[in-house]
């Protein structure tokens, strides 16, 4: 799958910005409620897969038209990535782990 550098640092940047939400969401819950344990469980475990997320993106190995393989993670700490921004890479993402089957919650 071909994808440009720019478009990981857009999802990464919509990562970051989903866990600061659901991190406020968490704050704000009412510990009085029958709902806020389940809720904050259930925030937290998204907040996790989102950082999960975060750590696959920063360790994707990255192709430079068909030089040398690099890690996303060394590029953001360089200089040069602007110069990296606008071309194409080549990115193989790991199968996406299925979802348990749980039964849902009625009240």
């Amino acid at each position: 799958m071909k994808v440009t550098v720019a478009h990981l640092y857009k999802k990464l940047e919509e990562l970051d910005r989903d866990v600061v939400e659901l991190k406020k969401l968490t704050d704000r819950l009412a510990t009085d409620r029958e709902y806020s344990p389940i809720l904050k469980e259930t925030f937290l475990s998204e907040m996790s897969k989102l950082e999960d997320q975060k750590a696959e993106i920063l360790g994707l190995n990255i192709e430079k038209q068909g030089t040398s393989v690099h890690s996303l993670k060394a590029k953001t700490t360089d200089t040069r990535s602007t110069e990296v921004t606008k071309k194409e890479i080549n990115v193989t993402f790991p199968p996406e782990p299925k979802k348990p089957d749980r039964p849902v919650r009625k009240y």
